[in-house]
């Protein structure tokens, strides 16, 4: 399952961070997930909630961003999202190209508690 993987380095990465930050309980996870990576929010929350067990992150909520594919129209200049694979520019209906992002997989921060003798 590509979501527990996922999952499990969101959670290992969200360790690291706590273990350097002196955090010894985390409560939030922030993420940013491209829609190119194909990672299926429901499968994500399933395969989050096997790997958050035992581990600091056992109570943490994971907040997920979605991005987008962004394509640029060579008619009339528009840089757009790619919604539901559709790759015409919504001002004038032609195929965008030039394709970059939407395939992002980070951290991008998380919430905790500090340990007791910060």
């Amino acid at each position: 399952m590509h979501e527990f993987a996922v999952a499990r380095a969101l959670v290992d990465a969200a360790i690291d961070i706590a273990r350097e930050s002196h955090i010894h309980r985390i409560t939030r996870l922030r993420c940013r997930i491209g829609d190119m990576r194909q990672v299926d929010r429901w499968l994500l929350d399933e395969a989050y909630a096997l790997a958050r067990e035992g581990t600091p992150c056992e109570k943490a909520e994971l907040c997920v961003e979605r991005t987008h594919m962004q394509l640029e129209c060579k008619a009339c200049g528009r840089l757009f999202s790619v919604i539901d694979w559709d790759w015409r520019c919504p001002d004038c209906g032609r195929s965008g190209s030039n394709a970059r992002g939407g395939d992002e997989l980070e951290l991008t921060g998380i919430d905790g508690e500090p340990t007791d003798e910060d």
